[in-house]
């Protein structure tokens, strides 16, 4: 059995609370487009509900998909019906395909969410063909001071469970892809940038709504919560009050070797 993190649970909300603007997903895609091959497939990884594939599918990329969560590709089928691309339910780590099969391949926010994320490089590797393009973001970064003294006090107040269990940072797979004589190139960056408060983002931790909630149970979440809320009305004043917040994600694409 797999030791990767699956969004089964998510599956209802995943779409609500991971959306890019529209305007903002519209410039994400055409940069990722003009770094993807036109001949051949291209392979996404963790596919999810179809967030990153189901836009590309319609600009044209032929895409196919796996992941470990049946819910997550339930509602991707739900969503695309005869348009959805083909997927399977399948382990990053043992991917159910050919040598060569692929000419590009998709990692969106999945490789912090599997231990074993230099197996999944591995057979990424194996199954796009040499000179073919590896499309790679962890995922949205918080760089506001608020939001991370918030969440880094609530997961202290919640016993600092091991978060998160594959890369850490960007910088890790970028070290590890230049090891195995891939060629890097930045995408330039998408931010995304509004408000939020101090009790919104404390309503969504302690409702578990992110991954890195999931290991805590509802007590020791309510708990932290608490405790967290009463440090930060002393940290922060009003935690009503509608405050920046400003995401990044930054995107690379590595050529194969």
């Amino acid at each position: 059995m797999t030791e990767s993190v699956s969004f089964d649970q998510a599956a209802g909300y995943y779409d609500q609370t991971r959306a890019l603007p529209d305007e903002l997903m519209d410039v994400l895609l055409s940069r990722l487009v003009a770094e993807i091959p036109r001949q051949g497939r291209c392979l996404e990884i963790g596919i999810g509900t179809g967030r990153i594939a189901l836009p590309l599918t319609d600009r044209g990329v032929r895409v196919v998909g796996i992941d470990i969560s049946v819910e997550m590709l339930r509602r991707l089928i739900d969503k695309a019906g005869r348009s959805a691309p083909p997927v399977a339910i399948a382990d990053a780590t043992r991917l159910p395909f050919r040598d060569g099969t692929f000419t590009s391949a998709i990692a969106a926010h999945v490789l912090h969410l599997i231990p074993a994320w230099k197996t999944a490089i591995d057979e990424l590797a194996r199954v796009v063909v040499p000179g073919g393009v590896l499309l790679a973001s962890k995922g949205a970064e918080l760089t506001v001071e608020w939001q991370v003294k918030v969440r880094r006090r609530f997961f202290a107040e919640a016993g600092d469970p091991p978060w998160p269990p594959g890369i850490d940072t960007m910088q890790e797979l970028d070290h590890e892809m230049r090891g195995r004589g891939a060629t890097l190139r930045e995408v330039e960056d998408v931010r995304s940038e509004g408000t939020s408060s101090i009790s919104e983002l404390l309503n969504a931790l302690e409702k578990g709504i992110y991954a890195a909630c999931w290991s805590i149970d509802p007590d020791t979440r309510r708990r932290a919560g608490g405790a967290t809320r009463e440090w930060a009305g002393k940290e922060f004043g009003d935690l009503d009050v509608p405050r920046r917040t400003w995401h990044s994600s930054d995107w690379r694409a590595y050529v194969l070797t």
